[in-house]
Protein backbone atom coordinates (compact mmCIF):
# COMPACT_ATOMS: atom_id res chain seq x y z
CA UNK A 1 0.00 0.00 0.00
CA UNK A 2 1.17 3.24 -0.49
CA UNK A 3 0.53 5.82 1.90
CA UNK A 4 0.68 9.39 1.60
CA UNK A 5 0.98 11.58 5.01
CA UNK A 6 0.25 15.29 5.32
CA UNK A 7 1.26 17.26 8.05
CA UNK A 8 0.03 20.45 9.11
CA UNK A 9 3.03 22.21 7.91
CA UNK A 10 4.29 24.48 10.96
CA UNK A 11 6.66 22.52 12.53
CA UNK A 12 8.95 19.56 10.64
CA UNK A 13 9.04 16.18 11.07
CA UNK A 14 10.96 14.70 12.89
CA UNK A 15 10.19 17.57 15.27
CA UNK A 16 13.20 20.08 15.96
CA UNK A 17 11.54 21.78 18.49
CA UNK A 18 8.89 19.96 19.72
CA UNK A 19 5.27 20.01 18.74
CA UNK A 20 3.34 16.80 19.52
CA UNK A 21 1.28 15.76 16.15
CA UNK A 22 4.68 15.73 14.44
CA UNK A 23 6.39 13.74 17.64
CA UNK A 24 3.33 11.12 16.71
CA UNK A 25 3.99 11.17 12.71
CA UNK A 26 7.79 9.96 13.47
CA UNK A 27 7.02 7.60 15.69
CA UNK A 28 3.87 6.00 13.92
CA UNK A 29 5.04 5.52 10.52
CA UNK A 30 8.79 4.03 11.75
CA UNK A 31 6.38 1.28 12.94
CA UNK A 32 5.04 0.70 9.47
CA UNK A 33 5.84 -2.40 8.10
CA UNK A 34 8.05 -2.01 4.70
CA UNK A 35 5.66 -3.49 2.58
CA UNK A 36 4.10 -0.28 2.61
CA UNK A 37 5.43 2.80 1.06
CA UNK A 38 5.07 5.51 3.30
CA UNK A 39 5.53 9.36 2.01
CA UNK A 40 5.44 12.21 4.49
CA UNK A 41 4.72 15.52 3.43
CA UNK A 42 6.28 18.07 5.68
CA UNK A 43 8.01 21.73 5.61
CA UNK A 44 11.46 22.27 4.83
CA UNK A 45 13.89 23.24 7.97
CA UNK A 46 17.45 23.98 7.81
CA UNK A 47 17.69 20.75 10.27
CA UNK A 48 16.85 18.12 7.22
CA UNK A 49 17.46 17.89 3.30
CA UNK A 50 14.26 18.64 1.30
CA UNK A 51 14.04 15.60 0.54
CA UNK A 52 15.05 11.70 2.18
CA UNK A 53 14.67 8.52 2.53
CA UNK A 54 14.85 6.64 5.65
CA UNK A 55 14.24 2.91 5.22
CA UNK A 56 10.09 2.57 3.57
CA UNK A 57 9.48 6.35 4.40
CA UNK A 58 10.27 8.96 2.47
CA UNK A 59 9.97 12.81 3.59
CA UNK A 60 9.19 15.24 1.02
CA UNK A 61 9.74 18.87 2.34
CA UNK A 62 8.20 22.03 1.01
CA UNK A 63 8.45 25.46 2.50
CA UNK A 64 5.63 27.07 4.89
CA UNK A 65 4.52 29.95 3.72
CA UNK A 66 0.68 29.59 5.12
CA UNK A 67 -1.63 26.42 4.62
CA UNK A 68 -2.76 27.39 0.56
CA UNK A 69 0.79 27.57 -1.06
CA UNK A 70 2.09 24.58 1.12
CA UNK A 71 -0.88 22.44 0.08
CA UNK A 72 -0.93 23.68 -3.72
CA UNK A 73 2.80 22.04 -3.87
CA UNK A 74 1.85 18.80 -2.22
CA UNK A 75 -1.44 18.16 -4.31
CA UNK A 76 1.22 18.70 -7.14
CA UNK A 77 3.51 16.24 -5.72
CA UNK A 78 0.65 13.61 -5.00
CA UNK A 79 -0.78 13.85 -8.21
CA UNK A 80 2.61 11.79 -9.93
CA UNK A 81 2.72 9.68 -6.64
CA UNK A 82 -0.93 8.32 -6.96
CA UNK A 83 -0.98 7.33 -3.55
CA UNK A 84 -3.51 4.13 -2.37
CA UNK A 85 -4.62 6.45 0.67
CA UNK A 86 -4.03 10.02 2.18
CA UNK A 87 -4.00 10.97 6.00
CA UNK A 88 -3.96 14.63 6.67
CA UNK A 89 -2.64 15.02 10.33
CA UNK A 90 -5.40 17.56 12.58
CA UNK A 91 -6.05 19.82 9.50
CA UNK A 92 -9.70 18.50 8.22
CA UNK A 93 -9.69 21.84 5.77
CA UNK A 94 -6.77 20.02 3.65
CA UNK A 95 -9.65 17.41 2.84
CA UNK A 96 -11.51 19.89 0.82
CA UNK A 97 -8.39 20.56 -2.01
CA UNK A 98 -7.62 17.12 -1.73
CA UNK A 99 -10.79 15.98 -2.95
CA UNK A 100 -11.01 18.22 -5.31
CA UNK A 101 -7.95 17.08 -7.08
CA UNK A 102 -8.46 13.46 -5.96
CA UNK A 103 -11.64 12.48 -5.59
CA UNK A 104 -11.28 8.82 -5.93
CA UNK A 105 -8.66 8.21 -3.35
CA UNK A 106 -9.53 7.76 0.09
CA UNK A 107 -8.90 10.59 2.26
CA UNK A 108 -8.47 9.89 6.53
CA UNK A 109 -7.84 12.88 8.82
CA UNK A 110 -6.14 12.36 11.98
CA UNK A 111 -7.67 14.52 14.75
CA UNK A 112 -5.04 15.35 17.59
CA UNK A 113 -7.49 17.47 19.03
CA UNK A 114 -10.56 19.61 19.11
CA UNK A 115 -9.33 22.76 18.30
CA UNK A 116 -9.00 22.64 14.55
CA UNK A 117 -12.34 21.66 13.96
CA UNK A 118 -13.44 24.08 16.12
CA UNK A 119 -15.92 27.19 14.54
CA UNK A 120 -12.82 29.51 15.21
CA UNK A 121 -11.04 27.59 13.06
CA UNK A 122 -13.21 26.11 10.02
CA UNK A 123 -17.11 27.07 9.22
CA UNK A 124 -20.20 24.04 10.21
CA UNK A 125 -20.78 24.46 6.79
CA UNK A 126 -17.20 23.41 5.37
CA UNK A 127 -17.47 20.66 8.32
CA UNK A 128 -20.07 19.13 7.03
CA UNK A 129 -18.79 18.62 3.39
CA UNK A 130 -15.57 17.49 5.34
CA UNK A 131 -17.34 14.84 7.11
CA UNK A 132 -19.14 13.53 3.86
CA UNK A 133 -15.60 13.57 1.67
CA UNK A 134 -13.22 11.65 4.21
CA UNK A 135 -13.46 8.06 4.29
CA UNK A 136 -12.80 8.19 7.47
CA UNK A 137 -11.12 10.54 10.98
CA UNK A 138 -9.00 8.64 13.99
CA UNK A 139 -8.80 10.38 17.53
CA UNK A 140 -6.26 9.49 20.28
CA UNK A 141 -8.93 8.46 22.81
CA UNK A 142 -12.47 7.42 22.91
CA UNK A 143 -13.07 10.73 25.08
CA UNK A 144 -12.34 12.85 21.54
CA UNK A 145 -14.19 10.32 19.21
CA UNK A 146 -17.53 10.66 21.21
CA UNK A 147 -16.99 14.71 21.13
CA UNK A 148 -16.65 14.32 17.26
CA UNK A 149 -19.57 11.70 16.66
CA UNK A 150 -21.74 14.34 18.83
CA UNK A 151 -20.05 18.21 17.90
CA UNK A 152 -20.19 16.99 14.10
CA UNK A 153 -22.06 14.65 13.86
CA UNK A 154 -20.10 12.09 12.64
CA UNK A 155 -21.16 8.80 12.09
CA UNK A 156 -19.94 6.08 14.35
CA UNK A 157 -18.63 3.55 11.57
CA UNK A 158 -16.64 6.20 10.07
CA UNK A 159 -14.49 6.96 13.23
CA UNK A 160 -11.73 5.34 15.04
CA UNK A 161 -10.04 5.94 18.48
CA UNK A 162 -6.76 4.35 18.03
CA UNK A 163 -4.02 5.45 21.43
CA UNK A 164 -0.84 6.87 21.24
CA UNK A 165 2.21 4.95 21.61
CA UNK A 166 5.40 5.61 24.00
CA UNK A 167 8.36 3.43 23.62
CA UNK A 168 10.01 3.25 27.25
CA UNK A 169 13.10 2.11 26.13
CA UNK A 170 15.06 5.53 26.40
CA UNK A 171 12.80 6.59 29.40
CA UNK A 172 14.47 3.72 31.47
CA UNK A 173 18.16 3.98 29.83
CA UNK A 174 17.80 8.07 31.29
CA UNK A 175 17.46 6.45 34.94
CA UNK A 176 20.82 5.25 34.58
CA UNK A 177 22.54 8.76 32.58
CA UNK A 178 25.83 9.54 33.70
CA UNK A 179 24.58 13.60 33.49
CA UNK A 180 21.52 13.16 36.12
CA UNK A 181 23.73 14.42 39.20
CA UNK A 182 24.97 16.90 37.44
CA UNK A 183 21.57 17.99 36.27
CA UNK A 184 20.30 17.99 39.71
CA UNK A 185 23.57 20.08 41.14
CA UNK A 186 22.49 22.47 38.20
CA UNK A 187 18.90 22.90 39.56
CA UNK A 188 20.16 23.04 43.34
CA UNK A 189 18.52 20.19 44.28
CA UNK A 190 19.86 17.94 47.30
CA UNK A 191 19.80 14.02 47.21
CA UNK A 192 17.72 14.24 49.77
CA UNK A 193 14.94 16.67 48.22
CA UNK A 194 11.34 15.42 47.21
CA UNK A 195 10.77 16.46 43.68
CA UNK A 196 7.29 17.05 42.17
CA UNK A 197 7.72 16.88 38.25
CA UNK A 198 5.75 18.99 35.95
CA UNK A 199 6.03 18.63 32.15
CA UNK A 200 4.40 20.80 29.39
CA UNK A 201 3.39 24.16 27.73
CA UNK A 202 3.17 27.11 30.32
CA UNK A 203 -0.74 27.46 29.33
CA UNK A 204 -3.96 28.50 31.91
CA UNK A 205 -5.34 24.74 30.16
CA UNK A 206 -2.84 23.04 31.57
CA UNK A 207 -3.44 23.77 34.94
CA UNK A 208 -0.05 25.32 36.22
CA UNK A 209 -1.66 27.66 38.57
CA UNK A 210 -3.56 24.77 40.09
CA UNK A 211 -0.07 22.74 40.84
CA UNK A 212 1.42 26.21 42.57
CA UNK A 213 -1.30 26.83 44.76
CA UNK A 214 -1.49 23.22 45.91
CA UNK A 215 1.97 23.14 46.35
CA UNK A 216 2.59 25.65 48.35
CA UNK A 217 0.17 23.66 50.95
CA UNK A 218 2.57 20.66 50.51
CA UNK A 219 5.83 22.66 50.85
CA UNK A 220 4.16 23.69 54.29
CA UNK A 221 4.02 20.52 55.64
CA UNK A 222 7.42 19.04 53.79
CA UNK A 223 10.49 20.99 53.74
CA UNK A 224 12.13 18.84 51.52
CA UNK A 225 9.11 18.84 48.82
CA UNK A 226 10.42 20.45 45.63
CA UNK A 227 8.85 21.54 42.40
CA UNK A 228 10.08 21.32 38.59
CA UNK A 229 8.70 22.72 36.16
CA UNK A 230 9.53 22.35 32.53
CA UNK A 231 8.40 23.91 29.80
CA UNK A 232 7.88 26.94 28.01
CA UNK A 233 4.83 28.94 26.55
CA UNK A 234 5.11 26.96 23.04
CA UNK A 235 7.02 24.65 21.05
CA UNK A 236 10.19 26.33 21.50
CA UNK A 237 9.09 29.68 22.67
CA UNK A 238 10.14 31.09 26.16
CA UNK A 239 8.23 34.17 25.99
CA UNK A 240 7.50 35.68 29.05
CA UNK A 241 3.44 35.98 28.60
CA UNK A 242 1.08 37.18 31.40
CA UNK A 243 0.46 33.92 32.31
CA UNK A 244 4.14 33.03 33.10
CA UNK A 245 4.54 36.46 34.88
CA UNK A 246 1.35 35.42 37.05
CA UNK A 247 2.82 31.70 37.32
CA UNK A 248 6.12 33.20 38.28
CA UNK A 249 4.38 35.70 41.18
CA UNK A 250 2.46 32.41 42.61
CA UNK A 251 6.23 30.84 42.80
CA UNK A 252 8.03 33.61 44.52
CA UNK A 253 6.78 33.21 48.20
CA UNK A 254 8.21 29.62 48.08
CA UNK A 255 11.92 30.83 47.30
CA UNK A 256 14.01 27.95 45.63
CA UNK A 257 11.40 25.49 46.36
CA UNK A 258 10.06 26.19 42.78
CA UNK A 259 12.27 25.37 40.23
CA UNK A 260 11.38 26.83 36.65
CA UNK A 261 13.35 25.18 33.50
CA UNK A 262 12.58 26.71 30.02
CA UNK A 263 11.36 24.37 27.31
CA UNK A 264 13.30 21.11 26.72
CA UNK A 265 13.37 19.72 22.92
CA UNK A 266 11.46 16.19 22.79
CA UNK A 267 14.72 14.28 22.82
CA UNK A 268 15.93 15.36 26.14
CA UNK A 269 12.69 14.91 27.94
CA UNK A 270 13.54 11.25 28.97
CA UNK A 271 16.47 12.84 31.26
CA UNK A 272 14.37 15.43 32.57
CA UNK A 273 11.45 13.24 33.73
CA UNK A 274 14.48 11.35 35.99
CA UNK A 275 14.76 14.70 38.30
CA UNK A 276 11.39 14.00 39.34
CA UNK A 277 9.68 11.32 42.14
CA UNK A 278 6.39 11.78 41.34
CA UNK A 279 4.83 13.36 38.00
CA UNK A 280 1.88 16.06 38.07
CA UNK A 281 -0.79 17.29 35.30
CA UNK A 282 -3.21 19.19 36.53
CA UNK A 283 -5.10 20.21 33.30
CA UNK A 284 -8.00 22.29 33.45
CA UNK A 285 -9.52 21.63 30.29
CA UNK A 286 -10.77 18.65 28.10
CA UNK A 287 -7.51 16.68 27.17
CA UNK A 288 -8.05 14.61 24.33
CA UNK A 289 -5.01 12.22 25.51
CA UNK A 290 -1.86 13.93 27.62
CA UNK A 291 0.78 12.41 26.73
CA UNK A 292 2.85 13.71 29.28
CA UNK A 293 1.23 10.68 31.70
CA UNK A 294 2.43 8.36 29.40
CA UNK A 295 5.84 9.41 29.12
CA UNK A 296 6.34 10.01 33.22
CA UNK A 297 5.01 6.19 33.31
CA UNK A 298 7.26 5.09 30.88
CA UNK A 299 9.67 6.29 33.44
CA UNK A 300 8.50 4.09 36.49
CA UNK A 301 6.44 7.68 37.80
CA UNK A 302 3.53 7.79 39.65
CA UNK A 303 0.97 10.10 38.19
CA UNK A 304 -1.39 12.90 39.93
CA UNK A 305 -3.48 14.30 37.37
CA UNK A 306 -7.35 15.23 36.54
CA UNK A 307 -10.00 13.03 35.15
CA UNK A 308 -10.62 15.27 32.24
CA UNK A 309 -11.33 14.19 29.11
CA UNK A 310 -9.23 11.40 27.54
CA UNK A 311 -6.70 11.02 30.64
CA UNK A 312 -8.57 8.11 32.31
CA UNK A 313 -7.99 6.13 29.84
CA UNK A 314 -4.48 5.97 30.02
CA UNK A 315 -3.86 6.48 34.01
CA UNK A 316 -5.75 4.08 36.14
CA UNK A 317 -6.61 5.65 39.77
CA UNK A 318 -5.01 4.35 42.83
CA UNK A 319 -2.85 2.00 40.70
CA UNK A 320 -0.46 3.86 38.12
CA UNK A 321 -1.43 7.23 39.90
CA UNK A 322 -4.41 9.52 41.58
CA UNK A 323 -7.64 10.82 39.20
CA UNK A 324 -7.98 14.23 40.87
CA UNK A 325 -10.45 17.15 39.97
CA UNK A 326 -8.64 20.26 39.88
CA UNK A 327 -11.09 21.80 42.67
CA UNK A 328 -9.51 19.52 45.09
CA UNK A 329 -6.06 19.41 44.24
CA UNK A 330 -5.30 22.08 47.13
CA UNK A 331 -7.45 19.53 49.85
CA UNK A 332 -6.11 16.72 48.19
CA UNK A 333 -2.63 16.83 47.21
CA UNK A 334 -0.99 17.16 50.48
CA UNK A 335 -2.95 14.28 51.29
CA UNK A 336 -1.56 12.04 48.74
CA UNK A 337 1.83 13.56 49.13
CA UNK A 338 1.95 12.29 53.19
CA UNK A 339 0.72 8.98 52.16
CA UNK A 340 3.31 8.43 48.90
CA UNK A 341 6.48 9.98 51.29
CA UNK A 342 4.77 8.60 54.68
CA UNK A 343 4.56 4.87 52.78
CA UNK A 344 7.51 4.20 50.61
CA UNK A 345 6.44 0.98 49.70
CA UNK A 346 2.70 2.37 47.86
CA UNK A 347 5.30 4.71 45.91
CA UNK A 348 7.28 1.84 44.52
CA UNK A 349 4.18 -0.15 43.61
CA UNK A 350 2.72 2.72 42.04
CA UNK A 351 6.01 2.88 40.18
CA UNK A 352 6.45 -0.68 38.90
CA UNK A 353 2.31 -0.30 37.61
CA UNK A 354 2.95 3.01 36.06
CA UNK A 355 5.72 1.54 33.54
CA UNK A 356 3.80 -1.77 33.03
CA UNK A 357 0.71 0.64 32.43
CA UNK A 358 2.67 2.59 29.42
CA UNK A 359 4.08 -0.98 28.17
CA UNK A 360 0.26 -1.37 27.31
CA UNK A 361 0.26 1.42 24.80
CA UNK A 362 2.96 0.52 21.79
CA UNK A 363 3.97 2.72 18.69
CA UNK A 364 3.25 -0.37 16.78
CA UNK A 365 0.35 -0.89 17.86
CA UNK A 366 -1.27 2.51 16.98
CA UNK A 367 0.30 2.00 13.34
CA UNK A 368 -2.04 -1.42 13.47
CA UNK A 369 -4.82 0.60 14.15
CA UNK A 370 -4.08 3.11 11.30
CA UNK A 371 -3.60 0.10 8.78
CA UNK A 372 -6.68 -1.67 9.94
CA UNK A 373 -8.84 1.03 8.48
CA UNK A 374 -6.99 1.77 5.73
CA UNK A 375 -6.89 -1.74 4.70
CA UNK A 376 -10.63 -2.05 4.75
CA UNK A 377 -11.61 0.66 2.85
CA UNK A 378 -9.16 0.10 0.47
CA UNK A 379 -10.36 -3.01 -0.23
CA UNK A 380 -14.07 -2.35 0.07
CA UNK A 381 -13.20 0.45 -2.84
CA UNK A 382 -11.63 -1.93 -5.10
CA UNK A 383 -14.62 -4.53 -4.37
CA UNK A 384 -17.18 -1.56 -5.83
CA UNK A 385 -14.71 0.00 -8.29
CA UNK A 386 -16.47 -0.90 -11.67
CA UNK A 387 -13.46 -2.29 -13.77
CA UNK A 388 -14.10 -5.34 -10.74
CA UNK A 389 -17.77 -5.45 -11.61
CA UNK A 390 -18.90 -8.47 -13.77
CA UNK A 391 -20.43 -6.92 -17.26
CA UNK A 392 -24.14 -7.32 -17.20
CA UNK A 393 -25.23 -9.27 -20.74
CA UNK A 394 -27.58 -7.47 -22.68
CA UNK A 395 -30.09 -9.32 -25.99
Amino acid sequence: MKIAIISPGPFSVPPVKGSSVEHDIDEVTKMIEPEHQVTIYTRTCATYPKSAVVDNREFIRFPYKGPTPYLRRIIKHIRKRKPDVIMVENRPTYVLALKRHFPKIPVFVNMHSHVYASNGMISKEKMKKVVRLASGFFTNSEFLRRHFMKACKIPAHKIHAVHLGVDVSPYQVAKIHFSMRKMRKQLGLQPEDRVLFYAGRLMRAKGVHVLLKAFREVSEKDPLARLVIVGGTGYGSNRLNPYVKELKKLAKPLGDKVKFVKFVPSAQMPLYYQLGDIVATPSVWQEAFCRVNLEAMASGKPVITTPRGGIGEVVTHHASGFLIPPKDWGKELPVIWEILWGIPEIRAEMGKNALMRAKQFSWYATAQGYLEVFEKVCKKQTSSSPADKPLRKTG
